[in-house]
């Protein structure tokens, strides 16, 4: 058995070496096939560029919106303008080491307008489960796609990734049901030795959150196809699909990893080695196209994230650096904890949460 101090030093080895070895076999690549890169010619569209910003930036917006959604049918109305100050004010602090502060720092400021706890970590459950059950989602139909293309479509016919992904779609509208994600999940909490929570959404509820998120999706890998057209203008129009499930599924790849923060290096890799089996490219161009929507969706979180500083969100800071500085005080019926991360075990999850309906 490892002491805490040797898995935590495995762990900050595995944070920085990890994206360390993934940027020197880039940096491998682009020496090997240095002849090739600088035989084609990239064409970088500025209007282009700026349009898949753009897009990014919409993608950074639903996602507050989504969020008030979830909000509202656990039964706690937030105005929009305040639920988007307070989650992109708290993704500013998603980098810190520890990877729990955004939560930490959401579930305090949002308690300042009478949501309680059990009720904001809940929100905060359903939107990571369907966020990752809609990157999938989008996915398995993208598969429907990637007959005769790349190295996957060579390797089955079109029919058996048209069974994959239709296969697909019906499982994870089936794992969606309120009886079956309250089973996985806390069989999951079970094993990471949490206590458990209940979902108390109705099934229409999580298949409608479910559906906002793939239009989240759609909205941030239509950017990501803008951003390649930017680059390769003689791209194919089935190549946008494609992309809008690359884009999505290397998102979940790099968050499930829980490695480095945002998936860094993580997501990069699976964009690359996605585009080699859906998309045959020009050479590099996959892994500069992993790169650069890398920098230009980092850029449009920063400008929002900046935004909603400005409006407000230097509060959610202030309450940041509290919880460094005292332990917070949680109240669990007659109970009182004292703890420094925001966890399962820390918050009364395992009430039902006001304002929801147990889905049947």
């Amino acid at each position: 058995m490892y002491s805490p101090d040797v898995k935590k030093f495995g762990k900050r080895v595995l944070q920085i070496g990890l994206p360390a070895i993934i940027l020197a076999l880039f940096i491998y690549q682009v020496k090997k096939n240095w002849a090739e890169l600088t035989a084609y010619t990239f064409q970088l569209n500025p209007w282009l560029l700026a349009l898949a910003f753009l897009g990014f930036m919409l993608q950074e917006l639903s996602y507050g919106l989504i969020w008030q959604t979830i909000l509202i049918r656990l039964g706690s109305n937030l105005g929009l303008r305040t639920c988007l100050r307070i989650y992109l004010a708290s993704e500013f602090v998603r980098y810190i080491p520890g990877n729990v502060w955004h939560v930490l720092t959401r579930i305090l400021w949002v308690g300042k307008y009478g949501v309680s706890r059990p009720v904001a970590f809940a929100s905060m459950a359903i939107e990571l489960i369907t966020k990752l059950a809609a990157g999938i989602l989008v996915f398995s139909v993208s598969l429907l796609f990637w007959q005769d293309f790349g190295k996957l479509g060579s390797l089955l016919h079109g029919s058996l990734l048209d069974i994959l992904g239709i296969a697909s779609i019906i499982a994870l509208f089936i794992g969606l049901h309120p009886r079956i994600l309250n089973g996985v999940l806390n069989w999951a909490l079970l094993r990471m030795k949490r206590e458990p929570i209940q979902l108390t959404l109705r099934y229409s509820d999580i298949l409608f959150i479910t559906l906002a998120w793939c239009a989240s999706w759609i909205v941030a890998g239509t950017a990501f196809y803008v951003l390649l057209l930017a680059l390769w203008p003689a791209a194919p129009i089935v190549a946008w699909p494609i992309c809008i499930g690359i884009y999505a599924i290397a998102w979940d790849i790099g968050f499930v990893s829980f490695i480095t923060p945002s998936g860094l290096g993580i997501r990069e890799a699976a964009i690359v080695a996605l585009f080699a089996l859906a998309l045959p490219l020009p050479i590099g161009l996959a892994s500069v196209m992993a790169l650069l929507s890398r920098l230009v969706s980092t850029l449009a979180e920063a400008v929002c994230v900046s935004i909603a500083y400005l409006s407000g969100g230097k509060q959610e800071f202030n309450i940041q650096q509290a919880t460094q500085v005292r332990p917070l005080q949680i109240h669990d019926g007659n109970n009182e904890k004292t703890g420094g991360e925001i966890l399962s075990t820390e918050i009364s999850t395992s009430v039902p949460v006001e304002g929801g309906v147990k889905g049947e």
